[in-house]
């Protein structure tokens, strides 16, 4: 039995192995995966554990007892989706370290000019056209990079990789700076990319951000602030009122909500209505008048 899968998630590694979220409760045996999306542990009864990889604040190795026995583990640290809190889990495989490099990669490693440039610094004339090739256009097949380079077979370039830049990488910014994806969407153009090299990271120069759309209408008496909240449960939606300020906040297992805006005249906090449907939230805020004024400063 496998796990399923949300629209456009693959899963990148997959290991016999286990999780433990309290250190004075027991181990729990199971499958581990880590998709382009989330991190989880499935057992046949379902997932019993799992953290969209936008949460993930840390990766460490740290000792922990299994099996009466002191063994590295993989400690992640991860804010709760439902309180926003910090908590922690430790996860045990056998290619611990695989695991650590690419849950870093992939949730943590931010790859911008500067981190490219202090890498590229250190590589010869090959190495580093190489790298600023896939800087400048997010991926490339091993035909690409050898014709880059005019190398002589792929495997010039597969060591070029595997010995010199990423190890390079490693030693600079603590992991390999390019990973090989057998089939990969690339995010401004839509297009499914298959074999092809990538910077590892989630920021790449011209990845389009998604934006969330919101309109601000203001109708005399009172504000309409309508806002689309892809995939929300609307239990799930926080307002926090300010006099000239709203903001709104959700959580998904893929994407969190958090936008503060700007109010175009003061509101009475204490009157609003809010309507969520078919993924559109409205908020109607009434605006402050004199009397309300006046009322507010007797309080």
């Amino acid at each position: 039995k496998e796990p399923p899968l949300t629209q456009d998630e693959e899963i990148i590694l997959r290991e016999q192995g286990g999780y433990v979220g309290n250190l004075r409760s027991g181990w729990k045996l199971g499958h581990l995966y880590l998709t382009n999306k989330r991190l989880f542990l499935f057992q046949p009864a379902g997932i019993i554990f799992e953290t969209p990889l936008s949460n993930i604040t840390n990766v460490t190795i740290e000792e922990r007892n299994f099996v009466f026995r002191r063994k590295n583990t993989i400690c992640i640290s991860y804010k709760q989706m439902e309180t926003g809190r910090t908590s922690k889990v430790w996860i045990i495989m056998a290619n611990l370290e695989t695991w650590r490099k690419k849950i870093y990669g992939m949730a943590l490693l931010k790859i911008d000019e500067e981190t490219v440039d202090r890498v590229a610094a250190e590589l010869n004339g090959e190495s580093r056209e190489i790298l600023w090739y896939l800087w400048q256009k997010g991926h490339a097949t091993i035909d690409e990079l050898a014709a880059v380079v005019a190398a002589p077979t792929h495997m010039d370039i597969l060591l070029k990789i595997r010995k010199i830049i990423n190890p390079t990488a490693e030693r600079i910014i603590g992991s390999p700076i390019l990973a090989f994806e057998k089939s990969k969407i690339d995010c401004e153009t839509g297009e499914k990319i298959l074999f092809s090299w990538w910077l590892a990271g989630r920021e790449r120069p011209g990845e389009r951000r998604e934006e969330t759309l919101v309109d601000i209408l203001d109708e005399g008496d009172h504000i309409d602030v309508v806002m689309e909240l892809l995939g929300v449960q609307e239990e799930d939606i926080l307002l926090k009122m300010g006099k000239d300020k709203l903001t709104i906040s959700a959580n998904t297992l893929n994407k969190k909500y958090h936008e503060e805006i700007s109010l175009p005249a003061e509101v009475n906090t204490g009157e609003f209505t809010k309507k969520y449907n078919n993924n559109i939230l409205e908020v109607r805020l009434e605006k402050l008048t004199n009397c309300s004024l006046k009322t507010a400063g007797q309080r």
